[in-house]
């Protein structure tokens, strides 16, 4: 017995109904596809989000692989790499935003990020509750 499960047994929708709710259903699936973003070389940008507004420094390790040059974006960044680690100093003197740059071979998998240590402008170690790591292209 053929029917529409909300009219009932015997009732049918008109067949250009049905073929508009396909039409619509193919199009609204295929334009919402799971691509993501493609693979490809990059630049990130790591900025430590503080809970305490400016900060004076920051030591920051990161690792994986693929990673090339790493460079300021505000303040004085110093930079070592062993490997598929690279140990990140990033000092601001004036306090303030500490932000740096880092090549990597595919910004679609990039590096983990760990705090390490931060100071407040006033060289004083800081505890890290509330801070984190963003790594954006």
């Amino acid at each position: 017995m053929e029917g529409d499960p909300v009219r009932g047994p015997g009732r049918t929708r008109p067949r250009g109904v049905r073929a508009i709710v396909c039409l619509t259903a193919t199009l609204a699936l295929g334009t919402c596809g799971d691509e993501g973003p493609a693979s490809a070389p990059g630049t990130l940008t790591a900025t430590v989000v503080s809970p305490n507004g400016a900060e004076g420094a920051a030591l920051v390790t990161l690792l994986g692989m693929g990673m090339g040059a790493v460079g300021p974006s505000e303040g004085r960044v110093f930079a070592e790499a062993h490997g598929d680690t690279v140990h990140v100093v990033v000092v601001n003197l004036a306090g303030g935003g500490l932000r740096f740059t880092v090549q990597v071979a595919d910004t679609t998998k990039p590096p983990t990020g760990i705090l390490v240590e931060v100071s407040g402008p006033d060289d004083r170690i800081r505890g890290l509750a509330g801070y984190r790591l963003e790594l954006r292209p």
